[in-house]
């Protein structure tokens, strides 16, 4: 299985979409947001740079390809070949792939891949910021939140169609 970048591209802006509906009026944003990320209603109006959009866009895609390599099981599979496909169409590659490949690719299993990504991954480094920067509890579950349900939707789009058969 090699990484479908179309799925992988369209996963990436999964953040975006997300962090829109999380972060409105009615959820957590507005002034309950200011509040709570110690932001001023000044600079939360303020328009986002070009190049901080683009930077933004770049860490979301690699995100969608360390879920990828996280959720499609098939990936170590290809790493242990050096990347060469023709190696996984012989051997011990494709006795593997052969009895297990494309096991895995269900809703279920992106669902077990996004919780744990989060779980031990964002968790742990979301909990360093809010203990050094001293930001509140509801800060810290706000965001885990967020990530832990943007993770999930990720995975499961990478687990359904972000990979292709070699």
């Amino acid at each position: 299985m090699s990484p479908n970048i179309f799925v992988l591209a369209a996963s990436a802006l999964i953040p975006f979409f997300f962090a829109y509906l999380w972060f409105s009026d009615s959820l957590f944003g507005g002034e309950k947001w200011h509040a709570m990320s110690e932001m001023s209603a000044e600079k939360a109006a303020s328009p986002v740079k070009p190049l901080k959009l683009f930077l933004s866009i770049v860490l979301n895609l690699f995100l969608a390809f360390g879920m990828y390599i996280f959720s499609i099981h098939e990936a170590g599979v290809f790493g242990m070949v050096g990347g060469d496909t023709e190696l996984m169409k012989t051997g011990t590659a494709a006795a593997f792939l052969a009895e297990y490949g494309g096991d895995f690719h269900t809703v279920t299993h992106g669902i077990a891949h996004g919780i744990g990504a989060t779980l031990f991954f964002f968790l742990p480094a979301l909990g360093y910021v809010v203990i050094f920067e001293k930001k509140s509890t509801r800060y810290f579950f706000v965001y885990l939140g967020y990530w832990l349900i943007t993770l999930t939707l990720m995975s499961i789009v990478i687990c359904l169609w972000g990979a292709k058969p070699i």
